[in-house]
């Protein structure tokens, strides 16, 4: 119990500065979309884990409700008690915690449930001692190959996973890097008892940990490869035209071979001008063909940078709405991977800050669709 209750507090911690920010019901709850939008940024910030059931894939946040998740993982009964507290009076910031670490305590049961498939698929029985170290790094990997091949543990047969562990370089040309972070992840967690490294429950926690870090590791691919977008970029439109795309596919290191026809679907493909269709470069990094990753409760996509300048705007503003002044201020303080600072913001991003206020009575919803958009501009 004292190890949950840590985790929930844990949790509140790192919700606290958005929950903040966030427009409340009878003062200090959130509505479903507020409950909803939290949990999915703080499961990103967290871990890098796109929860299902709670992103937007495009659509409005208020579509859905979080509890939704809970019918297909754990049972109408438990969703029917989410949904009561949200019906009711929505969720304080305590009782989206206790969701959020629910929700965590699944992801590591099947951790677990994917280490005792890796032993299967392997031959190896899962002992609690005694494994040699060539075992317990095969078992690794192999737990590994199904994570970034989103392979379905509980069914996948030896075969296919040994088809796939003979293509894994052509399928996952990163597998190679992987396989090196995963290791310096098991040296840093068994350096606290070296002795049991070995063991079954040291090997859990390994896996445990590089379940909550992988994400987060992993979003480097997607900012080297905004960066090797980026040198294909025409002009400052932050698009590159389409056979420039392809081919850079030919003369780098990432696999650009998604079809036309496939991009438009995604759409990323801009065809405004039809005689040079060209690729979003923001969309097509954030877009599902870059998740990497999958579980039957989350999946590892690229983070959407705007998201992550949410944080210090959050912490700073700790309200649902700011004065245009205010946001100028903290904007031209505030860095990104791209764009250094300090600076000056232009006139016009200044004059479409100051109308947004204007349409909610001289403030700027800082969670709203129109502020969003104004960020992607200034980024």
């Amino acid at each position: 119990r004292a190890a949950a209750e840590s985790r929930v507090a844990q949790f509140e911690d790192a919700m606290r500065p958005i929950f903040r920010s966030l427009p409340h019901v009878d003062g200090e709850r959130l509505p479903a979309s507020g409950a909803r939008y939290l949990l999915h940024r703080v499961f990103v910030d967290r871990h890098g884990w796109f929860v299902e059931g709670l992103t937007s894939r495009g659509e409005s946040w208020n579509s859905s409700s979080p509890a939704s998740f809970f019918a297909a993982h754990s049972g109408d009964e438990v969703e029917d008690i989410f949904e009561r507290r949200l019906g009711d009076r929505g969720l304080s910031l305590h009782e989206t915690a206790v969701f959020a670490a629910t929700l965590e305590s699944l992801v590591h049961e099947e951790t677990l449930e994917r280490l005792q498939s890796a032993h299967r698929v392997l031959g190896l029985e899962a002992k609690e001692e005694g494994s040699k170290e060539a075992d317990v790094e095969r078992v690794i990997d192999a737990y590994m190959l199904m994570l970034v091949l989103g392979l379905n543990h509980t069914t996948v047969a030896p075969e296919l996973v040994s088809r796939a562990w003979g293509n894994i370089e052509q399928i996952y040309p990163a597998w190679g890097e992987t396989q090196k972070w995963v290791r310096e992840v098991r040296k840093e967690v068994t350096s606290a008892d070296p002795l049991s490294r070995t063991a079954l429950a040291m090997t859990t926690q390994v896996l445990e940990e590089v379940a909550d870090r992988y994400g987060r590791w992993q979003d480097g691919e997607c900012t080297a490869m905004k960066t090797d977008l980026m040198k294909y970029e025409r002009g400052d439109t932050g698009r590159v035209l389409l056979r420039d795309f392809y081919g850079a596919a030919l003369n780098g290191s990432f696999q650009y071979t998604e079809s036309k026809e496939y991009l438009r679907e995604l759409g990323v493909l801009d065809e405004s001008v039809p005689s040079q269709p060209s690729v979003i470069i923001a969309n097509y990094i954030n877009g599902p063909s870059n998740c990497l990753a999958s579980s039957k409760y989350y999946s590892v996509c690229c983070i959407n940078e705007c998201e992550a300048l949410f944080q210090p705007l959050e912490r700073h503003i700790a309200a649902p709405d700011a004065s245009p002044s205010e946001i100028v201020d903290l904007v031209q303080r505030l860095p990104s991977a791209t764009v250094p600072a300090p600076r000056t913001l232009p006139d016009a991003l200044r004059q479409r800050l100051e109308e947004v206020a204007e349409h909610h009575g001289g403030r700027v919803p800082i969670h709203g669709r129109l502020f969003a958009q104004w960020m992607h501009h200034a980024y």
